[in-house]
């Protein structure tokens, strides 16, 4: 081959290369901005101050989440892994189908409901998991089984699923959140949530470490942290993996971002969870949490607080001999035993006041002040 065409074809390789990596590092920059940008909240430090991304001290945050809970579930399963959890100190969250495969409404099954009722007094949240799940008409428009969202366009996914949240709110069970069954949805799900008032979503998993997804642009936009899709007021939250199912990689997973002061939110099944063998594998991966400095919450608390605290704006000033703080919460949402410690003070200060944007008092003292200090900051007053 002549040198010249060889160049030539060299050079095109390269351009052809130099365009395919552009075009994953595109596909891919949501999920990398996490490890770019760090943490997406507005104040971590000045300065003199340093403020604690999560409530009562922790470090990172860790939800358990528990899916495919129907109609037909035996309530037994339910109870004794309800009993289970209380032994561990763990609360969660429970994604409900509301009427499984169009066929079991959760209302006539009341030993479920009841069920149901003893998870929330632990003090467990009930979301939704889609509406039907598996459905026959669905299936025949090319979905996959449990599927639910994936063929479906804007109004009928805005139908199908007011019409499984409206059954559990009749229920007492007003969700907040929504989980996609098999973590399947569609560009047109996060715009579907978003106006139809959920709070969060937790509808995306970690993308797969596959050939071909490395050329689909995937829905995830995070790993770490919390995110709104798209700009959306909606909180995502993507979900990491099951723990029984890859035990190993859920305790590495969890570690990484437990040191980078992160979210990790793992999901089980109903249905498998219950059995003796697989308590024994959860049992010992909740060990590896609690042995840790992070906060087991609910994902509608979670929301709550992420959604505060990454608007949160402080200010220091000193006046006279006092370094005064202000910090503005123009949610509705108030940030309860929030942790802060001071990394210096101005030249002549004797004393400190922290206030809200209202100009209420929430902690005051003498300085240097001993220790990390804790106070609440109330959601902003509509």
């Amino acid at each position: 081959m002549p040198a010249s065409r060889k160049k030539k074809y060299l050079g095109l390789g390269a351009g052809l290369l130099f365009l395919a990596l552009l075009y994953l590092a595109y596909n891919y920059f949501g999920i990398a901005r996490d490890y770019i940008y760090g943490i997406p909240i507005l104040f971590r430090q000045n300065r003199y101050l340093d403020l604690d991304i999560y409530p009562h001290g922790f470090d990172s945050a860790t939800v358990f989440t528990c899916c495919n809970v129907e109609a037909t579930t035996p309530p037994g399963d339910i109870d004794f892994f309800r009993l289970f959890l209380k032994k561990h100190g763990i609360r969660g969250v429970f994604f409900v189908i509301p009427d499984f495969i169009d066929t079991y409404p959760l209302k006539n099954s009341p030993a479920v409901i009841e069920e149901l009722e003893k998870l929330r007094e632990d003090g467990h949240e009930i979301a939704q998991n889609g509406t039907y799940h598996t459905f026959g008409p669905d299936l025949a428009r090319g979905s996959s089984e449990g599927g639910e969202l994936e063929k479906l366009d804007y109004d009928e996914q805005k139908d199908r699923l007011l019409e499984g949240r409206n059954q559990l709110a009749e229920l007492g069970f007003l969700p907040m959140g929504f989980r996609a069954p098999e973590f399947i949805t569609n560009p047109d799900t996060f715009r579907v949530l978003e106006t139809c008032d959920y709070l969060y979503s937790s509808s995306t998993l970690t993308p797969p470490r596959t050939f071909g997804a490395l050329f689909r642009r995937p829905l995830t936009e995070g790993i770490l942290y919390p995110y709104h899709p798209s700009g959306y007021s909606l909180l995502e939250f993507t979900d990491q993996l099951n723990p029984i199912q890859k035990y190993e990689k859920a305790i590495r997973i969890f570690r990484r971002i437990h040191s980078l002061n992160g979210v990790f939110v793992y999901h089980t099944y109903i249905g498998t969870v219950s059995r003796p063998e697989n308590l024994q594998i959860l049992e010992k991966f909740l060990a590896v949490i609690l042995a840790e400095k992070t906060w087991c919450c609910t994902l509608d608390e979670l929301s709550r607080w992420w959604l505060a605290r990454e608007k949160l704006r402080v200010e220091t000033k000193r006046t006279g001999d006092t370094l005064e703080i202000t910090v503005a919460n123009h949610t509705p949402f108030p940030l309860v035993d929030l942790g802060a410690r001071f990394l210096k003070y101005p030249y002549g200060t004797k004393r400190y006041v922290i206030r809200d944007g209202d100009d209420r008092v929430l902690a005051q003292g003498q300085v240097p002040a001993t220790g990390k200090i804790f106070f609440s900051i109330p959601g902003h007053r509509q």
